[in-house]
């Protein structure tokens, strides 16, 4: 049998039943909401992590140069205090003892001398840039985060062959105003070594031609390229000198 609707402009269809809801799923659902992180939360920790990104190694530099600032006063300060004496590696065994009286009596007890004494192979003077720093012993990564160092194969400041010091380019920023003929100074307990800049070169991290020993007595300063890049730098700069 077939419905019959009734005719006429007034006449609508039922509507169909909806479906049935889930009480139980609306207050998780406004649950969820409550809980997700707003967008200013988000802001506010994405401009926290970039603050300390930005902080974090500037702190590091700026600690590494305090660091630097205190071996260099160290230095100073025991070379204030001590006679011109030749560092451990330049005592030969057997030598006579000093007359008492002599330069060498005066010098200070070990209990007495400054840690610098142990900490710093020598010290370094650029007078174009009014430089001077205290360098350590070895090129390692804890070394060099507190100032210049010393390549422990090449040969000591006064002595025959190539003297090698490396250092972040954060410590030698104004490096790149040195030039052919400007001074370069090495201080030890031994005496002071002067060499004269002869040029410098752009090279590649793994170049390691910039430090072959050499017969006559030679200076090598390397450090990052560009100076400015910090850890970004990809290139090396060496600063050639030679002993006047």
């Amino acid at each position: 049998m077939t419905e019959r609707h009734p005719e006429g402009s007034g006449w609508n269809p039922p509507t169909p039943p909806a479906a049935p809801t889930s009480s139980s799923s609306l207050p998780i659902r406004l649950d969820w909401i409550r809980r997700r992180p707003s967008l200013r939360a988000i802001a506010l920790a994405l401009m926290g992590i970039g603050l300390l990104v930005c902080v974090v190694p500037v702190g590091i530099v700026g600690y590494g140069m305090w660091e630097e600032n205190q071996l260099t006063d160290r230095w100073s300060a025991a070379q204030a205090q001590s006679p011109v004496l030749p560092s451990p590696p330049f005592i030969e065994e057997g030598s006579p003892s000093p007359e008492p009286g002599s330069a060498v009596a005066a010098a200070p007890s070990p209990s007495s001398t400054p840690r610098s004494a142990v900490q710093a192979a020598f010290a370094m003077r650029v007078p174009k840039i009014g430089y001077y720093a205290a360098v350590r012993e070895g090129v390692s990564l804890n070394i060099l985060s507190t100032g210049p160092g010393h390549y422990p194969t090449t040969a000591q400041p006064g002595r025959p062959g190539m003297v090698g010091i490396a250092a972040h380019n954060t410590f030698w920023i104004p490096f790149g105003n040195l030039g052919a003929g400007d001074t370069v100074v090495l201080e030890t307990r031994a005496g002071k070594f002067n060499y004269r800049i002869t040029g410098t070169k752009i090279v590649e991290p793994d170049d390691r031609s910039v430090l072959v020993q050499t017969a006559d007595p030679t200076l090598v300063l390397t450090t990052c390229w560009p100076l400015w890049a910090g850890n970004l730098a990809t290139q090396r700069l060496a600063i050639f000198a030679q002993q006047v």
